[in-house]
């Protein structure tokens, strides 16, 4: 097993890929926290990480609290002896509405979520990780940082700016033996993607034909990437983001439908 002897924290884990990642994290023998801003699902996730035989807790925390970030982090440490692996996945989805419609308060509460939420997270985390020299970091952006998927004024400008925090930490933790790193899913099959394009009334079988690979990501696509990431057959990466999206990003295909 990969991941035996580690504490893995990971955001937004109820749920689609996170809620994949830590079961997955947990067959391969770390013990796992599940944050969730919804406890009920993040208990759910704990519950089958226990019945695979791995320490789970979870913990209710807006990681875009600086205060519930702090608490969620110590209660990590305390409850299950560090934090080896941080796995930010929280986020949330933008209006999909021209920029001169949209809501500056919307705006305000994405980029807090996502960016301020990877920042709070990495910057607690972090200090654990720095003083025992030691620890894996995996941000979760998007190819929506990459391209220019409009109208959505705050979802993509959010993860490109998380792309450029894993390259500063990269380099300013690199001497403490911390690894940061950062995946860029495509278009995947979570119940929050799926209720953002009922709403667009997108057909999802078409989007999956346009592209190259045939079909969109599963959850299991990213977290074996965010496996990799975290183990120490990545030891010697850092700084890198790795679109995992099927080729969309090669050809640019934007969806239709």
């Amino acid at each position: 097993m990969r991941l035996e002897g580690k504490v893995a924290l990971i955001t937004g884990a109820g749920r689609g890929i996170g809620q994949t990642m830590a079961l997955l994290f947990a067959r391969e023998g770390a013990d796992v926290a599940v944050n969730d801003v919804d406890l009920a699902s993040a208990e759910k996730t704990a519950d089958e990480i226990r019945q695979i035989g791995r320490k789970a807790i979870a913990i209710k925390a807006d990681v875009g609290n600086p205060d519930d970030a702090s608490i969620m982090v110590d209660r990590v440490v305390n409850e299950l002896g560090g934090v080896h692996i941080l796995v930010n996945n929280a986020g949330i989805l933008d209006e999909a509405v021209p920029t001169v419609e949209s809501s500056v308060e919307h705006w305000d509460e994405v980029i807090r979520v996502i960016l301020r939420g990877t920042y709070l997270c990495c910057r607690r985390v972090g200090q654990w990780m720095t003083s025992h020299k030691m620890g894996k970091i995996v941000n979760i952006a998007s190819v929506a940082a990459m391209a220019g998927l409009a109208p959505r004024p705050s979802y993509g400008p959010a993860k490109a700016a998380v792309i450029q925090l894993t390259r500063t930490l990269a380099v300013e933790w690199a001497p403490y033996n911390i690894n940061v790193n950062c995946i860029a899913p495509g278009f995947c099959l979570t119940p929050l993607v799926e209720e953002a394009f009922k709403k667009a009334n997108a057909d999802l079988t078409l989007i999956g034909k346009q592209i190259p690979l045939g079909r969109m990501a599963r959850p299991d696509d990213i977290a074996d990437v965010a496996l990799f990431l975290v183990s120490d057959e990545a030891r010697y990466i850092t700084g890198v983001t790795l679109p995992v999206d099927g080729g969309w990003l090669a050809c640019r295909t934007l969806p239709k439908g």
